[in-house]
């Protein structure tokens, strides 16, 4: 189960509900316990000990530890009171229940290890209403954090409405200091404002509040880092669901309120009689060593505890997109004349598959323009008369990976599905997206329709297209884009009237889990247009997130920079298009090359000789290096990419032997600097290869931590790879 184990086998949090009841938790419940009987459970690793009380009928979090330093997190006169639901009636009345809200003590049971995680799950019946809470834990001792969310069941014999479902609700003050708070926002929304994916923060003291809005028309993603000035140590957490969320931090005097969950704005939940829901799963534990540290942490969850694995040890792979002739439109010969450039010939297709083998890609993505229109989900007989085979044969012979675009949430109006079905499309204020919607969406872009996956029969329609294609083309990469996650009030639809992206996102979730499991050595990729949903919920079901639409190399390393906060550098899928980076070629190539998977998107057959050298070279570079990024070591050494500034970046392998550092001069007045590295064994002898200007450097992991690496670079925006070895 997704919610328990992280597989890609991954459930809706109703499917949740229904399982704990098919599961038969009722006859293992003792009865008869005091009301006022205390309760007390020790949950989590040793590195984030919780301690829950239940006591005269208030449940709460009356201890969080920071196993490390023994620092206690929670305040000692305002403990948590561990979860918030608000409920309706269609009576109108309306009533709000947190743990200090009267409950009684039902039943406690252990889940299963799987994957690592072993978990608690603490059931609750209120004493004044039909209702039942269950808390959910999980924890892996291998690592100081714990996953955590709440299921309501109605346990009475009317309909409630759930307005309100948080995943968190805590009160943390560890120091009387003030918090300081990061997020990571703009990660889309067009990249505007300039640059992407910043890291942003804030202080939380007394009288501040802030609020972090993540998912579809969103601009903030799923994550955060929580630390006492002047501390480098402190709390980060993230959710794992890709909906819409709302969660707060607020001031106050002391302490600092975290809560938040489901956006609570037209939400309207409909929860029947012996019915089930639970919020999404949320998550948090300690870091330790700044940033980079709080980073190392979210990087080991995703890839060993939520993350599906990733293929053979070639991976990251070097892709090539035949997207970059739909972008150069008129200067490409390839583009027969006669043909719309977004929509290429075989004979295109082929000339791209040769030239992009010869360069050394492993992977080529069959972007847009395969089918006669979006939604018409089969290759267009009068440009690929032999359907897919001819391409499909020219790229294995080559050696290469085969990909394929989708954007299934969209469909052209002319297409067959539209005019089979026009019932089927996601509507707002009574009129299909995108007419008169509040905000940009792909298709107001692409000048198409939003189909509603919230609504069982298009889904179902989803998983035949997609299986049929696939089937047909046996592929290696799997891409989505366009709109997924959409609001529709469509009231004869299977969802929930009003808002239905709550729906919609399980929608997805079901659609990526069938994907999973049926074609499970196919690499997921995620991206979503215009919205920002890059969390951990989609890592539970994608190999790859697409780290921006931008192409540009100074922005694509701020991107990292910002997105290595999240996600590991192997997990990163970026584009670069040469003709959008003016400079020296190798500096912008290997700006692309920090992690991974690498994919160009420029045409092979319009660069230069000398052009497609340096590719050749720096792709060999970047194969040389590509193993490291799975590593368990990162560090950002200089900072923020600035253009009048120097940024740095070295990784290396978990056992400390073996490094990379990238270096780039931007337009910086000094030619040299001394970088210091980190994570070194202070007492070790160091082998550092400049691959550039072909010297090589030897000192201690002391020297190079406290004294530097010296690097010099003539020329403004220029680069360096050094390779780094630990000596024998």
């Amino acid at each position: 189960m997704a919610e328990y184990d992280s597989s890609p086998t991954g459930l809706t949090r109703r499917d949740l509900g229904s399982m704990l009841l098919i599961g038969g938790i009722s006859p293992d419940i003792p009865q008869g316990l005091s009301d006022r009987q205390k309760r007390e459970w020790t949950v989590g690793p040793k590195g984030c000990l919780q301690r829950l009380v239940l006591d005269d009928g208030s449940f709460r979090l009356a201890s969080l530890v920071n196993g490390a330093t023994g620092q206690e997190w929670i305040h000692p006169a305002q403990p948590s009171e561990e979860f918030l639901v608000r409920l309706s009636t269609a009576q109108g009345s309306s009533s709000e229940y947190t743990g200090a809200s009267g409950w009684r003590f039902v039943a406690e049971r252990e889940r299963p290890e799987e994957r690592g995680w072993q978990g608690l799950e603490i059931v609750l019946e209120a004493k004044t209403a039909a209702l039942r809470v269950t808390r959910h834990y999980l924890w892996n001792k291998r690592w100081p954090l714990l996953r955590q969310w709440t299921s309501l069941e109605n346990t009475g014999d009317r309909t409630l409405t759930v307005t309100r479902l948080d995943t968190f609700r805590i009160r943390l003050s560890p120091t009387p200091n003030p918090l300081e708070l990061r997020w990571v926002n703009n990660f889309c929304r067009a990249m505007a404002p300039s640059p992407g994916n910043p890291i942003h923060s804030r202080t939380i003291d007394e009288n501040v509040e802030h609020l972090i809005h993540t998912g579809p028309y969103s601009p903030d993603c799923a994550w955060f880092c929580l630390t006492p000035l002047p501390s480098q140590a402190g709390l980060i957490g993230g959710w794992e669901w890709s909906g819409p969320m709302e969660v707060r931090w607020t001031g106050g005097l002391d302490p600092c309120l975290l809560e938040g969950g489901l956006d609570p704005a037209s939400m309207a939940e409909p929860l029947p009689p012996l019915a089930t829901i639970s919020s999404p799963v949320g998550w948090y534990g300690f870091y330790a060593g700044g940033q980079d540290g709080a980073a190392a942490l979210s990087h080991t969850l995703v890839r060993e505890g939520l993350g599906p694995k990733l293929p053979d040890r070639s991976f990251p792979w070097v892709g090539y997109c035949s997207w970059s002739s739909a972008i150069d439109r008129e200067r490409n010969p390839a583009n027969e004349p006669g043909t719309h450039p977004w929509f290429p010939t075989e004979k295109n297709l082929l000339g791209q598959v040769q030239a992009a083998a010869e360069l050394g890609c492993e992977m080529f993505l069959w972007d847009y323009g395969w089918f006669p229109r979006v939604g018409d989900w089969w290759f267009d007989q009068n440009r690929f008369p032999q359907s897919s085979r001819p391409v499909k044969s020219a790229v294995r012979a080559r050696g290469m990976k085969l990909g394929l675009w989708f954007g299934f949430g969209n469909a052209d109006a002319e297409s067959k599905v539209v005019r089979e079905h026009p019932d089927w499309l996601a509507e707002y204020n009574g009129k299909p997206i995108p007419d008169d919607f509040f905000i940009r969406t792909a298709a107001s872009t692409w000048n198409t329709r939003i189909l509603c996956l919230a609504h069982k029969p298009v889904r179902e329609w989803v998983k035949q297209q997609l299986s049929r294609v696939i089937d047909e083309t046996e592929l290696d990469w799997f891409k989505h884009d366009f709109d997924l996650i959409t609001i529709c009030q469509a009231r004869h639809h299977t969802h929930t009237a009003g808002d239905g992206r709550i729906a919609a996102c399980e929608a997805f979730y079901e659609v990526m889990d069938f994907m999973r499991a049926r074609y499970p050595s196919m690499v997921c990729e995620h991206w979503m247009n215009d919205s920002a949903t890059p969390d951990y919920g989609v890592l539970q079901r994608h190999h790859v997130q697409l780290i921006g639409d931008a192409y540009e190399a100074f922005r694509l390393r701020q991107m990292v920079y910002g997105h290595s906060q999240m996600f590991p550098l192997d997990r990163q899928h970026r584009y670069l298009r040469v003709e959008d980076s003016p400079g020296d070629l190798a500096t912008v190539l290997r700006s692309s090359m920090i992690g991974g998977p690498w994919t160009l998107l420029s045409d092979p057959r319009l660069l230069s000789s000398e052009q497609r050298n340096t590719v050749s070279t720096e792709i060999a570079n970047y194969k040389r290096f590509r193993g490291l990024f799975g590593g368990a070591r990162f560090h950002r050494l200089a900072g923020r990419p600035h253009p009048r500034g120097w940024d740095a970046f070295q990784f290396g392998d978990a056992a400390g032997a073996e490094g990379a550092i990238y270096v780039f001069r931007n337009d910086h007045p000094k030619p040299s600097l001394q970088l210091n590295l980190r994570g070194l064994d202070a007492d070790s002898s160091y082998v550092a290869e400049f691959l550039g200007s072909r010297n090589t450097v030897k000192m201690t992991g002391a020297e190079l931590q406290e004294k530097g690496l010296p690097v010099k670079l003539a020329s403004r925006e220029s680069s360096e790879i050094v390779a780094l070895r630990k000596s024998r």
